[in-house]
């Protein structure tokens, strides 16, 4: 036998002591330790209630749903709009409207390329170039970066 057969060998064998160990076998006793994995009466499983807690029923008169018109988009957040003199505005490429002033809040659709709006308000939103944070909040309650806009003469 060759030192490298040799080797491989006695790898072999030390592998396959080392699973028949981990598997509980070898000794032929099939008493195990209580506790262990391989043995299930042994194993905690979930405490059954020594007395069930008591059922609460949520009813209607308890529960406040959230109203999609709420200003905020429909999350709960109110945005404090400015009224203004309506006027309209365009843009001279897609521009996506907001439920939020914000550009991670959801697209409540899109402005096309000369497309003409109406704004009924002003808020203070994100901001997204430089130092200005004005959106327009349009006639259908959606907002508009007031940058990437611009009004109708």
């Amino acid at each position: 036998m060759t030192a490298r057969s040799l080797a491989a060998f006695l790898l072999a064998l030390t592998l396959g002591l080392a699973v028949a160990v981990a598997c509980g076998g070898g000794d032929g006793d099939d008493e195990r330790a209580p506790g262990q994995l391989t043995d299930r009466e042994s194993v905690p499983t979930a405490t059954p209630w020594s007395d069930p807690p008591a059922v609460i029923p949520l009813g209607p008169e308890v529960l406040t749903p959230l109203n999609p018109d709420d200003g905020g988009g429909g999350d709960g957040t109110d945005v404090e709009v400015t009224p203004v003199t309506p006027f309209q505005v365009t843009t001279a490429e897609s521009t996506n409207k907001r439920t939020e002033p914000s550009t991670s809040a959801g697209i409540a659709g899109t402005i096309t390329s000369g497309q003409k709006v109406t704004v009924t308000g002003e808020v203070a939103g994100e901001t997204v170039e430089g130092s200005n944070n004005v959106w327009y909040e349009l006639e259908d309650g959606s907002f508009v970066y007031s940058g990437a806009v611009d009004k109708v003469d």
